[in-house]
């Protein structure tokens, strides 16, 4: 009988210590693996989940429910005093590239993290390989949050990250920045000189609207009758080129259209029947100066080159043929067609007629180097062989965008969720700078 009581006190006395090592286990799972190397623009943006999200931490050093609750902070810091905390965790990063210190600044004004006007943003950093933990500050804060306070914040939770356990150092110290930027004095500061904007009686949206839509119309109107009559008097070589512009200008006036239906429908459709003659406008002869005659297509076969024939076929140009009635001489215009993007000027006979045929990969990417390869190109004239190299992204450059796409993926599933919810499907940080301001050590 007293066996079994020793046994169940030292079951008892054990219970704690091994529940505890159970618990550091499961926080450090990531520490028996190889951690991963990062780039400031290597990591993964949370905002691609949405507006409310504030944690990347592409290796899972957090808790999913530490993780929703440094959310639930910054989300109320931002809707409470419009202060942006980002808290990134990564695997590793170059040490002999990059200090810790350049690496958030370089991160930070990448993301844009904090409001671009007033640069209220923060960056709680943490980096398992290099043992790095910091709070980098934007410009707008480096007065709530100076250097000093920074160091203090993360010297009262560094211990837990020397022991191991993340979740609490990291949520510890999200903590304090947030209840240093939510006191009354922080709260009067950052919201200060901000006043409700009131209605103005005067700033009427409806006559803006009107007043924009007969300024848009005077001004693409200028702008269209500038185009046909540039093209009435251009040369061969000129006027394919300015009816090219033309369709472009009428592609944009139909999609002002949808936005100022009172003003602009009317200019889209005759600009469009007018832009369509331009191409039967009588070219002047370059030897005699007479009027030139548009054959028919008929006699195309007859007057066209090889090289015509064959880029008239791929559908890359459309050719018209012009003959002097006077002097005899002629000429062709062409016009790009829709497989024009498809092919590219030859280096051998002049000819816009290069296709790409495949391609060879020469030297295979690793883990940590670039692969080499090889496209081949032929031209439908002249049948001249070319080589272009390119670069085979790395093994961790592929796994980095298959992340991404997963996150993307993710974020869409999320989405697809909400039905009528007002949360977004991705978002953005606010453009903020920061001067390097902040603070950090090794833990």
């Amino acid at each position: 009988m007293k066996k079994y009581i020793a046994l169940a006190l030292t079951l008892c006395c054990l219970a704690p210590a091994l529940l505890k090592g159970q618990d550091v286990d499961s926080v450090a799972t990531n520490q028996s693996t190889q951690p991963r190397y990062y780039t400031p623009t290597s990591v993964p943006d949370p905002k691609v989940f949405g507006q409310e999200y504030y944690v990347s931490d592409p290796d899972r050093f957090l808790r999913p429910a530490t993780i929703d609750a440094i959310n639930s902070i910054c989300h109320n810091l931002y809707h409470s005093v419009e202060v942006e905390l980002a808290v990134v965790l990564v695997g590793n990063f170059d040490e002999d590239k990059w200090l810790a210190a350049d690496f958030c600044q370089q991160l930070f004004n990448g993301w844009g993290i904090g409001g671009s006007e007033r640069n209220t943003g923060v960056l709680l950093f943490f980096s398992y390989g290099t043992r790095d933990i910091r709070i980098h500050t934007g410009y707008g804060m480096e007065g709530l949050l100076p250097d000093a306070v920074c160091d203090m914040i993360i010297a009262d939770n560094i211990y837990a990250l020397s022991d191991g356990d993340y979740n609490k150092g990291i949520l510890g110290m999200v903590q304090g920045i947030a209840e240093q930027l939510l006191t009354k004095e922080a709260k009067e500061e950052l919201l200060l000189g901000w006043t409700p904007k009131r209605y103005n009686s005067d700033d009427d949206l409806i006559y803006h609207y009107i007043y924009l839509s007969f300024i848009l119309l005077i001004v693409m109107t200028s702008i269209a009758l500038s185009r046909i009559n540039k093209a009435d008097k251009a040369s061969f070589e000129k006027r394919p080129a300015i009816i090219e512009k033309t369709d472009n200008l009428s592609k944009g006036i139909g999609c002002l259209s949808v936005f100022f239906p009172l003003t602009l429908p009317l200019l889209f459709f005759a600009f469009r029947k007018q832009r369509k003659t331009l191409r039967d406008v009588p070219y002047e002869c370059p030897g005699c100066g007479k009027k030139m005659q548009k054959l028919p297509k008929e006699d195309f076969d007859r007057v066209s080159s090889e090289a015509d024939k064959i880029e008239n076929r791929l559908h890359i140009f459309q050719f018209d043929y012009w003959r002097c009635p006077s002097c005899g001489e002629t000429h062709a215009a062409r016009f790009k067609d829709k497989a024009y993007s498809r092919y590219s000027d030859c280096k051998q006979c002049g000819e816009h007629a290069v296709a790409y045929r495949d391609c060879t990969v020469k030297v295979h990417p690793t883990y940590s180097e670039r692969g080499e390869g090889s496209k081949r190109y032929q031209c439908e004239v002249c049948g001249n062989v070319s080589y272009v190299p390119y670069s085979i992204p790395s093994l961790f450059e592929q796994e980095q965008e298959r992340i991404r796409e997963q996150q993307r993926k993710e974020a869409e599933r999320r989405s697809s969720y909400s039905g009528g919810s007002s949360r977004s499907s991705s978002g953005s940080w606010g453009g903020g700078r920061s001067g390097g301001g902040g603070a950090g050590r090794k833990f």
